[in-house]
């Protein structure tokens, strides 16, 4: 797993070419790398099922109570962390903050709308519910089955976008650290699919297919927002919040 999201980091971490459109000429390329890496994870998911489930990477009660807590760490405390960086920013009358947490917000909603929808759609069944098949796709039954939401990885997909979008907008702003919390932070977005295939949630391909799903959002949705001002942007980085004596006043500004 770990070589299809090598692959992964080297095709969404090349700069941006010169056109602003939100759809580039290497989409192509990128979906056909994601393809790949994914059916190719797939041969091997069920392999990777039954060694994740062996007695000795399962380890004792402790082992997986620790694995547990750490994939708490999903789309919810992400996206409520994103809103309250954006709101930190109206508040403190920081533009950075403000614009940072704005774009966070918006790819990871957008990634969130976009993994459940497709995993609402293909609704492959969770390794937990069939151990033994790794192929079972019952389509539109996500809708009312949880355990039928594999398909792709939502923890892995948002991880990723988290990782993409942050290191996209210490790109724009050529943050001297970049290159030293760029790979920390795409190190940091594998761990949520690991707990996922320990605490037998998902497939491999599920992971994988996520991560490139929240890379190319995470990425995309910055770039777009900094070469173009969006009307999401010009709604969000125009309100304002300011503390009064009775509380907090909320408006919209749209002078410059």
């Amino acid at each position: 797993m770990i070589v299809p999201l090598l692959i992964l980091c080297t095709a969404m971490l090349q700069e941006p070419a010169k056109d602003s459109s939100f759809f580039q000429e290497n989409d192509g390329k990128i979906a056909i790398a994601a393809v790949a890496a994914t059916g190719f994870t797939a041969i091997f998911d069920e392999r990777i099922g039954r060694w994740a489930r062996q007695p000795s990477v399962q380890g004792d009660s402790s082992r997986h109570n620790f694995v547990d807590a750490i994939t708490v760490v999903n789309e919810v405390p992400l996206t409520l962390g994103a809103l309250a960086t954006y709101g930190i920013g109206r508040l403190t009358g920081s533009s950075i903050v403000s614009d940072i947490g704005a774009h966070l917000s918006e790819s990871l909603i957008a990634t969130v709308a976009i993994d459940e929808t497709l995993r609402i759609g293909f609704g492959r069944v969770r390794p937990r519910s069939s151990p033994d098949n790794a192929f079972v796709f019952r389509p539109g039954s996500g809708l009312t089955h949880f355990d039928h939401r594999s398909f792709p990885s939502l923890h892995s997909a948002v991880a990723f976008a988290t990782a993409a979008a942050l290191s996209e907008e210490m790109r724009v702003r050529d943050a001297p650290a970049r290159r030293y919390l760029e790979p920390a932070l795409f190190v940091a977005a594998t761990i949520p699919g690991f707990t996922r295939i320990y605490l037998d949630q998902h497939w491999s391909s599920d992971i994988v297919a996520g991560s490139f799903l929240g890379a190319y959002l995470g990425t995309r949705i910055v770039r777009y927002a900094h070469s173009r001002r969006t009307m999401v942007d010009r709604i969000l980085l125009h309100a304002y919040a300011l503390p009064t004596d009775g509380g907090v006043t909320v408006g919209f500004s749209f002078k410059q």
